[in-house]
């Protein structure tokens, strides 16, 4: 970068979505790397802030600072809301941006549409835990999606993408003509994932037999207090971090992407360690896993809730934007920033 130009580069939708489907296994690896470094407490990555116009709302807005060292080194946040009552509109839940700052500087740098790397990174996310808690295997007999939104959809891109499959997708949604719809075009957007998709007519009976369950709704408050619903060994991918109760939580092997993140912001397990139905310390992050340290018990219900951390946001953005400065409507902005 010329200093004395202070360029600002901005990456529309458009430009980030070809960028990610370029990306291949780029991504996944980015993801793997950053948690390795959380397990061995090499990240900086604050806690994220949390903006909420009124308490007794599900609206909000997180901001998520990072700093990721090494080759492709990168800074900035992301700044993303969640506002449910959008699909009512017939908009998307979340909305997202992505600021990069110049490390040796601190001058911004660029501005990049942000909730399709958000939910990529989720995706990708649910899928290395899912394989690191799974050692290795990707071809479970069913899988069950609870909540039809962007993220359940992604997430099965992402793992179709991977060699993922399964006899039978399972998939609830409190809407039913949703559920019915999801499942009948997954065949569309995960191609080659399942053998057959339908839509279950509850909870209970989406999650019952299912070996691997996905949780990516917009719940506030737990829901589901029955652990007898899972399998014995069914890893939980509980991307939405609020769906089970402390009950639901007990005698699972927890795994999260960052403890200390993890039991913040009245996450079900935040509630289940605070009421002692699961012991703090018995919690193991994913990297621990991914660098050996851990092995998967195949023989125990686990559940992976991850809480989000910046720095995968900041990493996958940086390369994103490496990889789309040329590409058709990114636009650069001369003098944006002020240097006198």
């Amino acid at each position: 970068m010329n200093h004395a130009d202070h360029r600002l580069t901005i990456v529309p939708a458009a430009a980030v979505k070809e960028a990610l489907r370029s990306l291949g296994t780029a991504s996944k690896e980015i993801v793997e790397d950053i948690y390795v470094k959380a397990a061995l407490g090499q990240l900086v990555n604050p806690d994220s802030l949390f903006l909420r116009p009124d308490d007794t709302r599900r609206e909000r807005i997180i901001a998520l600072p990072a700093y990721v060292a090494g080759e492709s080194e990168a800074m900035g946040v992301k700044w993303i809301s969640s506002f449910p009552e959008n699909l009512g509109l017939g908009l998307p839940r979340a909305s997202a941006l992505i600021a990069l700052n110049d490390p040796r500087t601190g001058f911004p740098t660029a501005v990049l549409e942000g909730a399709q790397i958000s939910g990529h990174r989720t995706a990708l996310s649910a899928a290395v835990g899912a394989e690191a808690l799974r050692a290795g295997d990707r071809a479970p007999a069913r899988i069950a999606v609870i909540g039809t939104g962007y993220i359940s959809r992604t997430t099965l891109e992402v793992f179709a993408g991977l060699g993922w499959s399964c006899d039978h997708l399972v998939v609830f949604d409190v809407d039913q003509e949703r559920a019915r719809a999801f499942a009948g075009h997954s065949g569309e957007f995960a191609a080659g994932l399942a053998g057959n998709a339908v839509a279950a007519g509850s909870l209970r009976e989406a999650v019952e037999d299912a070996d691997v369950v996905l949780f990516a709704t917009t719940a506030v408050v737990p829901h589901l207090s029955e652990s007898r619903w899972f399998k014995h060994d069914a890893v939980v991918l509980h991307m939405s971090l609020r769906d089970l109760t402390p009950e639901a939580m007990a005698g699972a092997v927890h795994v999260v992407d960052d403890v200390a993140h993890a039991l913040r912001e009245k996450t079900s397990l935040a509630l289940a360690v605070e009421q002692g139905t699961v012991e703090r310390d018995g919690i193991l992050p994913v990297g621990d896993f991914l660098r050996g340290v851990a092995k998967p018990d195949r023989d125990r219900r686990a559940v992976y809730s991850p809480f989000g951390l910046g720095s995968l946001d900041i990493a996958l953005a940086q390369l994103v934007l490496d990889r789309s400065r040329d590409a058709e409507g990114v636009v650069s902005v001369p003098g944006f920033a002020c240097t006198s």
